[in-house]
């Protein structure tokens, strides 16, 4: 199950993902909650200037990346697959949106910094 949800989230877009995770990778998910991203979550913190209770409300919006994982779990066959894609794509977009307002100004840096991690990311990921 866990392979088919990559799968629908990847087919979107798979060029744009690559180059561009936002909205679609749980990119809050990895910054702000998973241990093994504290310390790049930390920098974007640091560099954007982020208030503590914008910190807080994007933890929060993170939960939401992982309820779309969990929805993934229990697809069954392909019309529930194209459901669960279209739930997904309008997840992903009030995701956007929340953030969008949360960050007001600070957004095309936010959008900026996250596009040069995951450039980073996938370089990392890339070597033998």
């Amino acid at each position: 199950m866990k392979r088919l949800l990559a799968l629908l989230i990847l087919t979107a877009s798979p060029a744009l993902a690559a180059s561009d995770p936002w909205p679609a990778a749980p990119v809050l998910t990895r910054l702000l909650v998973l241990p093994s991203g504290k310390a790049d979550g930390q920098r974007l913190i640091s560099g954007l200037g982020l208030t503590e209770a914008q910190v807080r409300e994007l933890r929060r919006l993170a939960a939401s990346e992982g309820a779309a994982g969990e929805a993934g779990r229990r697809v069954i066959g392909r019309q529930e697959a194209a459901r669960l894609n279209a739930k997904i794509t309008a997840m992903n977009a009030e995701k956007d949106r929340k953030v969008r307002v949360l960050l007001g100004g600070k957004y095309p840096a936010f959008r900026s910094w996250v596009r040069t991690w995951w450039g980073g990311e996938v370089q990392k990921a890339a070597r033998p």
